[in-house]
């Protein structure tokens, strides 16, 4: 198999694609895309009222204050931060809201406080 050949796992291979997509986002908005998304993440987890969410509850909440990115992927990254600083932590899947994801899951987030 070519990635046993190249010595990366699947968790390389997710690695690489989550900081393509952070710096293609990055790059479409002034270099910063993925700063203003996660402002906008800590400041919706300071909400009390969040105790667990989905990123496509981010996503969606963010509205008009965080530019769409080219990939919605680009919002693994903040989440991937996000964890790796201690202000989430995964707890479990869950089904997606977005019908076209066709019932797939996935995280459910933490907020640690």
């Amino acid at each position: 198999m070519a990635t046993e050949q190249k010595g990366l796992s699947g968790e390389d291979f997710k690695q690489e694609g989550i900081e393509r997509s952070k710096n293609n986002a990055d790059a479409s908005h002034n270099g910063n895309w993925s700063q203003i998304a996660f402002d906008y993440l800590i400041k919706y987890i300071r909400n009390p009222k969040v105790k667990t969410f989905m990123t496509e509850d981010v996503r969606l909440a963010s509205g008009d204050t965080v530019p769409e990115p080219p990939s919605l992927r680009a919002w693994g990254s903040v989440i991937v931060r996000a964890n790796k600083e201690g202000f989430i932590s995964a707890v479990g899947y869950d089904k997606v809201s977005n019908p076209k994801a066709h019932n797939a899951f996935a995280r459910v987030w933490k907020v640690n406080r």
